[in-house]
């Protein structure tokens, strides 16, 4: 059975840019529509986007605007007609390209043109101009294929599952003619229908940087595309929307990493407070240690605190945008009340919903990180501070029992000549090494030293023992205080929320 043909096939680009305040207003405005400028040279066609900025929330930047038109129409006849439009905007902080390259419906005589292989995609997408790492959009895009599929059913008898089948099929054709490496090709995500056709959804929206959004919108009603033409501006502002929901939730994963890596620092400097003895005074290395601590924790809790203000920065953004979004979905229901937009909101309901309740996840898990950076800091220096008294104790109580020893030797030395029986007939000074003299020198010698020895000792003895009751009460106090900081660390893991492509995902569209 030979492939099936399509007709007038489309391919729209929506890419958004951030508009730089710090920038000239001159490069910050052509910075996008350049790279616009750039797809359409691959076709031959040297059309130059004339835009110009005008004050106002959401400004069509065509030049060439007039009061029912901002579009700028391009065109090349040859065996092989191209035409297209370029619609440049700004919406409030963003610059946004619209551009549309198709086989037209009719030629230049206004006859209707012959239907084309699938494989017509690949002259629609020379040099793979439209990818993201071509295009480089700092906001995301999203890439929107569009054909018109007639075949002698009409749209109200596809229902069956096989049909479905059939029809995800021919979407899946017409992508990979689009992207032929299969490594560039996202995955399928899920199906709907849109303005009375079946569209179909590719990448899966995780906040990588590897994310590509495409669509695949298979015309079977000329009502869809009426509806299209009629919308796509409002298109333009929901694609928007959607891309900078992503954005602040890819922004978010890149500081969620930075995060988890200095979350594991802190465990580090906490694991530090949790290995020191409790029962003994701590050696030179453990004190040198801690004091090491106190100069990098106030680095590493004032850099944490900024990472957490900068993630919680990403949710605010997100959820504005997400209510523009909602709120472009509104207009088009009190426009349309009977159509079904369900394709659009699953974006709104499920995806953006899971991302805000990542961010507040993160936002949870990693908000005792200071708290317990804090005590850590508290139990520390309080360690410090008891372990440096204590050596200052030790050293003073060392130092007032050597002077009560050396007190007493002095003592017993100089009373030795009141109480010991004097030689007159012995010179010490002169001889002080004769026999009856050495006796008496040496005596008098070993009995100060024992004096103040003994002396030494019972003074030791007794502030060591009185000493005792008040360290037994110290350490005490740090194994509470330990005990409160092992209790605080014990969080509960991250609620990481995955999303992973699922055939029972896709819905059916319904008449």
């Amino acid at each position: 059975m030979s492939p099936p043909k399509i007709y007038a096939p489309n391919v729209h680009l929506f890419a958004y840019q951030l508009r730089k305040e710090s920038e000239p207003q001159k490069d910050n405005l052509k910075e996008l529509f350049e790279k616009g400028e750039n797809i359409l040279n691959q076709f031959g066609i040297n059309q130059i986007i004339d835009i110009q900025d005008k004050p106002g929330y959401r400004v069509d930047l065509s030049a060439q605007q007039t009061e029912d038109d901002a579009s700028i129409f391009f065109e090349k006849w040859s065996d092989s007609p191209i035409t297209g439009i370029a619609y440049p905007v700004r919406i409030h902080d963003t610059f946004a390209l619209a551009l549309n390259v198709r086989r037209p419906e009719k030629n230049e005589q206004g006859i209707k043109t012959d239907d084309v292989d699938i494989d017509f995609f690949k002259r629609l997408h020379p040099s793979d101009c439209w990818m993201p790492n071509q295009v480089n959009a700092s906001l995301g895009q999203t890439l929107l294929l569009t054909l018109w599929y007639t075949p002698e059913k009409t749209w109200q008898f596809w229902n069956s599952r096989e049909d479905q089948k059939k029809l995800q099929s021919l979407a899946d054709k017409c992508l990979r003619a689009f992207i032929p490496d299969k490594l560039d090709t996202p995955p399928f995500y899920r199906s709907g229908q849109l303005f009375g056709s079946p569209i179909f959804e590719y990448g899966i929206p995780d906040g990588l940087e590897s994310y590509c959004h495409i669509l695949v919108w298979i015309f079977v009603t000329p009502e869809t595309d009426t509806k299209l033409q009629e919308e796509y501006p409002n298109l333009v502002d929901i694609f928007c929307y959607r891309a900078k929901v992503i954005q602040a939730y890819k922004l978010s994963r890149s500081v969620y990493k930075v995060l988890s890596h200095e979350y594991k620092e802190i465990k580090k400097e906490i694991a530090i407070v949790e290995s020191l003895p409790d029962d003994k005074t701590l050696d030179a290395t453990n004190l040198e240690a801690l004091k090491k601590a106190l100069k990098r924790i106030p680095s590493l809790n004032f850099s944490y605190v900024e990472l957490i203000r900068d993630l919680d920065n990403y949710r605010l953004p997100l959820k504005i945008n997400l209510q523009n979004y909602k709120r472009e979905i509104k207009l088009i229901q009190k426009k349309y009340p009977q159509e079904d937009l369900s394709f659009l909101e699953n974006f709104s309901a499920e995806n953006a919903h899971i991302f805000e309740e990542q961010i507040q996840a993160d936002l949870d898990y990693f908000a005792n990180g200071s708290d317990l950076l804090e005590k850590a800091l508290d139990a520390i220096r309080g360690r410090v501070e008891i372990e440096q008294a204590e050596r200052d104790r030790n050293l003073q109580k060392t130092i007032q029992s050597v002077g009560f020893g050396i007190g007493a030797a002095g003592v017993v030395a100089a009373s030795a000549p009141y109480w010991i029986k004097q030689e007159p007939e012995i010179i010490p000074i002169n001889k002080p090494f004769l026999s009856s003299s050495l006796n008496t020198f040496t005596f008098i010698i070993l009995l100060s030293l024992s004096a103040g020895l003994l002396t030494w000792g019972i003074a030791s003895g007794w502030m060591n023992g009185k000493s005792s009751i008040a360290g037994g009460k110290q350490r005490l106090q740090r194994l509470i205080s330990r005990g409160k900081i092992l209790h605080t660390s014990q969080s509960q893991p991250i609620n990481t929320i995955s999303q992973q492509p699922e055939d029972a995902r896709s819905q059916p569209p319904t008449p």
